[in-house]
């Protein structure tokens, strides 16, 4: 009777286990090719720029980046390779959310980090580049709060 019950056991859990690779992101999308998405709140008050997201492998995170990119033509400039390095959970544009200054001369970009950590990097926009001011680091329950986390639809 153990050895039944036991067999039930494995054969309910074998088939989680076999997605558990499936599992990397909790939010994913699958990207084009050459398509990059702005990310929540990614355009600039001005119209000129945008922050977006692009991944070309298969679940949207081979090679997954965020750029800054010209709104105007629809171009990249070049990607913020600070969020770009791997310290991201998800791959969906709206997993990232910007924040930008009244001017447009700064953005503030949150994401998560990890399950239950919010990350924020702050950068300040000049002569079609963005350099890095602050971050990231990871964001107090207040900061994240005001930057629209928890997300509903994350």
């Amino acid at each position: 009777m153990k050895l039944r019950a036991f067999c039930l056991a494995l054969c309910a859990v074998f088939p989680l286990l076999a997605l558990a690779p499936f599992a990397e992101a909790t939010s994913e999308y699958f990207y084009k090719p050459n398509e990059y998405v702005t990310v929540k709140h990614g355009r600039s008050p001005d119209g000129v720029y945008a922050i977006a997201a692009h991944g070309p492998g298969e679940n949207g995170n081979g090679d997954f980046k965020i750029y800054l990119m010209d709104a105007k033509a629809g171009k990249k400039i070049g990607p913020l390779t600070e969020i770009s390095d791997g310290s991201w959970l998800d791959t969906a544009p709206l997993a990232y959310h910007a924040s930008w200054s009244a001017d447009s001369h700064f953005v503030t970009i949150s994401y998560r980090s990890d399950r239950h950590t919010i990350s924020v990097i702050k950068y300040r926009i000049e002569n079609r580049r963005a350099f890095r001011v602050k971050g990231p680091s990871p964001a107090s329950d207040r900061e994240a709060g005001e930057l629209g986390w928890p997300d509903p639809d994350n």
